[in-house]
């Protein structure tokens, strides 16, 4: 069965606070963004009164955002691919296709983890010069994300190799339909 993302769609209550959380605090996240953005453009064009520090906390929140939204589209499976080709082949085939895509998934949320860590510890005696927070705050965007991403990625390629979930994409309509691959 798919992971819906609910605990009775089979999952643990752990699994489920593991994938909820991250989407809970992503809708924060932009809810705090557009908030924010939106009172900094009313200050400057009607009032005329600019915030100093609006541009490094709109840059930081953006990059938290984005980085969050990542690794909720890997758990969803939302990464790009090639749906021509995958439809053509044979449901063996489509399976075995669909667990390497996992595995390259893995390999670079692995990969990508090891050199946010590199960057964040390089990056802890900057400073942004406004906030004045370390710069780490920016790249820890980065490593959270990677880290969601391998976990991700893994419970992803676990679910490939039981015949779980194995292929998403659009159909005709434009609506998601998610296919069954035994």
């Amino acid at each position: 069965m798919p992971h819906d993302g609910s605990p009775g769609g089979g999952q643990s209550r752990t699994q489920f606070v593991l994938v909820r959380i991250p989407e809970l605090v992503l809708a924060f996240l932009v809810a705090v963004l557009v908030v924010f953005l939106s009172a900094a453009v009313l200050g400057r064009y009607v009032f005329d009164l600019g915030i100093p520090w609006s541009d490094e906390l709109a840059r930081t929140l953006f990059i938290w955002v984005a980085f969050l939204g990542f690794a909720v589209a890997i758990r969803h499976r939302g990464n790009i691919g090639v749906e021509l080709l995958v439809d053509r082949l044979s449901r063996r085939n489509r399976r075995w296709l669909i667990v390497m895509q996992d595995l390259a998934v893995l390999a670079f949320s692995v990969f990508f983890t090891w050199q946010a860590a590199v960057t964040v510890r390089f990056s802890l005696l900057q400073r942004l010069p406004v906030l004045q927070i370390t710069i780490a705050w920016l790249y820890a965007a980065v490593l959270v994300a990677a880290i969601m991403m391998v976990g991700y990625a893994a419970a992803n390629l676990r679910d490939s190799l039981r015949g779980r979930i194995t292929h998403a994409h659009a159909d005709a309509t434009g609506e998601d339909a998610i296919h069954h691959i035994e």
